[in-house]
């Protein structure tokens, strides 16, 4: 997960979190759990056992019956994706190869491309949303390019059915990063909505905490069209070592048996949760369609609401609303406070030029409360503070410009 650029304090008197875990709220559900976590220590099986086994294949129905592949991270599914699929020198590409990716996301995506031995080229948002559009990726598209990552920003797959078009039309291959929108569905025109994670060749997810499915630390999981891939992604994770053999070099990207169980337990009450998001992201776009000054994220149909993140016309007013909020106990945070192509050390791989949508988005959003745990009166406390401190922000903000004028 990013480290955010702020961590904004929270009163005694009605402190809201940013997030919090349904372990530390539902103790039903924590006591569940503790007992899964009795049973893996008493089994003495505790890497890539039983438990494993069976959050895979719960996964895969989920997933239509695609074959499901636990790891350790969010981190390590996306480079073994694309090794998987042949694209880089990990998985027996070459060094030139490329793959498309968003500008606007967290760097694990960039750092994946250039773990597997491929090169990331950066693809800027469209100027209406948080995703990049198709023409973005018509212009990036190069004679080396080999893939597209796709990432699902904020709990939005409402980009993949065209990218998956796109991708088949030009012998792309396609890899779904789903670590936030695990549960979404989208739609191409006259076509049933299919999930997020089946319109790629190659699904990530991650498993941190605040994901919409969320273990008690790292874990994460691939998912694949193609069977063979599966069984090369399943060979990468555990050092290529299959009956006594190491068949080709791989890497320690194995799931452990105690956040398979927690994950397990989990997943029976995702659907629960996902629908929870869903009203409190409708009550949010609902109570705020009319406040000035605030860009609501767009309501695709399908939408798992990872995070809600709203932008503001500048970052000052960003950075105002975000004081404001914090001066009444509500917290949030900035996804992402820095482009990929902006970062030090991701700098020298794009070559300098300026993707100005991912840089205006970078300083004008904010991520507010969004998660199955806050209660109706945290929900409606804000609800009703938010207005109210957006003027405050706005005061603020102008009185800025004016001393720095």
């Amino acid at each position: 997960m990013p480290h955010p650029r702020r961590m904004t304090p929270y009163t005694a008197r009605a402190a809201i979190p940013f997030f919090l875990s349904p372990l530390c709220d539902d103790p039903d559900l924590a006591a569940r759990m503790t007992r899964a976590c009795a049973d893996v220590l008493r089994s003495g099986v505790y890497v890539l056992g039983p438990q494993v086994r069976a959050f895979e294949a719960s996964l895969s129905a989920m997933l239509d019956a695609r074959e499901v592949v636990a790891v350790s991270s969010g981190s390590d599914a996306l480079c073994l994706a694309l090794a998987a699929l042949g694209v880089g020198t990990l998985g027996g590409g070459r060094a030139d190869d490329e793959v498309m990716l968003p500008a606007y996301t967290f760097v694990a995506c960039a750092e994946a491309v250039l773990a597997a031995g491929a090169q990331p080229v950066f693809v800027d948002c469209g100027a209406g949303g948080f995703l990049p559009s198709l023409e973005a990726h018509r212009a990036a598209h190069g004679g080396r390019t080999r893939a597209v990552l796709a990432v699902g920003l904020f709990g939005d797959a409402s980009g993949l059915p065209a990218l998956a078009a796109y991708c088949r039309m030009h012998r792309l291959w396609l890899v779904e990063d789903i670590a936030q929108c695990l549960g979404a569905s989208c739609a191409a025109p006259g076509e049933p909505a299919r999930m997020a994670g089946t319109w790629g060749d190659a699904a990530a997810m991650s498993f941190y905490p605040t994901k919409t499915l969320g273990a008690a630390g790292d874990a994460g999981a691939l998912a694949f069209a193609d069977a063979r891939h599966a069984r090369q992604a399943r060979l990468l994770r555990n050092h290529g070592h299959e009956a006594n053999e190491h068949l080709c070099l791989g890497r320690n990207s194995r799931m452990d048996e105690l956040q398979a169980a927690l994950l397990q337990i989990a997943l029976e009450t995702f659907p629960e949760a996902l629908a929870r998001r869903r009203r409190i992201a409708s009550r949010y776009l609902a109570a705020w369609a009319a406040v000035p000054g605030l860009t609501l994220p767009p309501d695709h149909v399908g939408h798992a609401w990872n995070y809600f993140v709203v932008t503001l016309d500048s970052g000052v007013h960003r950075d105002a609303l975000a004081d404001a909020l914090a001066q009444e106990g509500i917290a949030t945070r900035v996804y992402y406070s820095i482009p990929l192509h902006r970062h030090r050390a991701l700098a020298a791989v794009h070559g300098g030029a300026s993707l100005p949508h991912s840089e205006r988005l970078a300083q004008c959003s904010l991520a507010l409360p969004l998660y199955p745990a806050l209660n109706e009166g945290e929900i409606n406390r804000i609800v009703d503070i938010l207005p109210m401190a957006l003027r405050h922000a706005t005061v603020a903000a102008a009185m800025t410009a004016r001393s720095e004028s």
